[in-house]
């Protein structure tokens, strides 16, 4: 049966295409890794851009609310002090929360950036 010469030829055109879809498969795979690297790596661009400024922003907002406390109260230095401890409330605030408010929602992005699967060409 298998010493038919078509049937050699035919295996030998199979084992190209198998060969050929293998190699596809790799690139393919490269491609989507590549691309989710790529994702990942302007995400966190983004988030440390928009981190970076809005640490700035709130830097020189504590400031002036601390002046401006600091007026009201009539002593500069208790200004400080009650921006101070503002800011100390809404860190353990923020630590106590951090699963909910971090973790989990970078947990999420990356399980459907990785488990994605693309249905058309065209996404």
């Amino acid at each position: 049966m298998f010493s038919n010469s078509k049937n050699i030829e035919n295996i030998g055109r199979l084992f190209l295409e198998f060969k050929k879809y293998l190699e596809l498969q790799k690139e393919f795979v490269k491609l989507d890794a590549t691309e989710k690297t790529a994702v990942v790596f302007s995400a966190a661009l983004i988030v440390a851009v928009i981190l970076l400024l809005g640490s700035i922003a709130l830097l020189f907002f504590a400031f002036a609310m601390a002046y401006y406390l600091g007026n009201v109260l009539e002593s500069l230095s208790l200004g400080f002090c009650v921006i101070g401890a503002a800011v100390v409330i809404i860190a353990l605030i923020f630590y106590s929360n951090r699963n909910r408010m971090v973790i989990q929602p970078i947990v999420r992005f990356m399980a459907n950036l990785i488990l994605s699967k693309k249905e058309d060409g065209n996404k």
